[in-house]
This record gives structure tokens, C-alpha cells and sequence, in this order.
């Protein structure tokens, strides 16, 4: 009985590991992709934060541009698998008008150390709850590619290996267009 239990308990975790960092179940969230049109996708929420280097990165100012916006926090073990991926891409795709943002939802101190820890090469902002209820962020890490019309091409709730991929035709249709 308490092997099951002990298995059970095991699974859960795993499970919860890669479907990424949840306050509420997002496995619909999860599965739900937005449909490629142009006509169907869906202006992007406008907003300005500051980055670790005090700059303040506005969306709109960067139309022209393919914008990833990836919500995590340093506690949440999918954003620490994510990171290196996305630092890989913005190094292959930034001079091809990349541009990626971190939004790191913990306080400034944390995401400096963090960000010095695991050497990211992209601007990492300082997070508010209210922007994340604003994009309806209801688990971690929340990727947004976001087209060079600032509308909102593909979300990607969770993380695990493989996805990566997925990001990557991404990035290379929106840049093509």
C-alpha cells in the first residue's frame, strides 16, 4: 500500500515537473495553440517594464521585430530547463531581428542573481502580477512569440524537452514573414 502510495505521489510530481509551474491546472491551457492566420491573431497587450539594467523595453516600440516574451520565476524547475534554449535561440536568430524578453515574476534581487547564475544573454524584466493577469498567465513558464505587427502569433504554456523545436520553426516562419 504504501509503494503505490509512494509511486503515486512520484508520478504526481513528475507530471507536475514537466507540464511546468501552476497556481491553477493549466492542461487545457497547455493544448491550446492559436491558429497561424494573420487575420486570427490577436493584438498584443501594449506595456513598458524596466530591465536589470534600469532600461525600460516597451512591446509596441519593437514592431518590425519578432518578439519571445517568456514569463518564469527562479523557483520554477521548467523555466531553469527552458532558459538554456532560449538563450541559444536569441543568440542564433538576434541579428535576423530577434528580440527576447524575460519576465521574471520573483523581486529584482532574486532575478539579478539568478540571471548572473545562469549567464542570460537576453534583457530579463522586472515582472508585475498585474501584467500577468493581463496576458492570463496561470502557469509558468508562459512563452509569447508575438509577430513584427506586435500581435500575439503563438502561445506556449510548460516546458519540456522537444519543445524547443517547436519554438524554433516558429521564430524562422515569423522572421520569413
Amino acid at each position: 500500500m504504501n509503494r503505490k502510495i509512494s509511486g503515486v505521489i512520484l508520478l504526481a510530481v513528475f507530471v507536475s515537473f514537466f507540464l511546468g509551474c501552476s497556481e491553477r491546472g493549466s492542461k487545457e491551457e497547455a493544448k491550446e495553440k492559436p491558429k497561424q492566420d494573420s487575420v486570427q491573431r490577436k493584438e498584443a497587450i501594449d506595456f513598458t517594464l524596466t530591465d536589470l539594467d534600469n532600461v525600460e523595453r516597451t512591446l509596441s516600440a519593437q514592431k518590425g521585430s519578432v518578439v519571445v516574451v517568456d514569463f518564469w520565476a527562479t523557483w520554477c524547475p521548467p523555466c531553469k530547463v527552458e532558459i538554456p534554449y532560449l538563450k541559444n535561440m536569441y543568440d542564433s536568430y538576434k541579428d535576423q531581428g530577434l528580440v527576447m524578453w524575460g519576465v521574471g515574476l520573483d523581486d529584482e534581487a532574486k532575478l539579478r542573481k539568478f540571471a548572473g547564475d545562469f549567464e542570460i544573454n537576453y534583457p530579463i524584466l522586472v515582472g508585475t502580477r498585474a501584467l500577468g493577469q493581463q496576458y492570463d498567465v496561470q502557469g509558468i513558464p508562459t512563452t509569447f512569440i508575438f509577430d513584427k505587427s506586435n500581435r500575439i502569433a503563438f502561445k506556449h504554456v510548460g516546458f519540456a524537452a522537444g519543445m524547443e523545436k517547436s519554438f524554433e520553426e516558429e521564430i524562422k516562419q515569423l522572421l520569413n514573414e
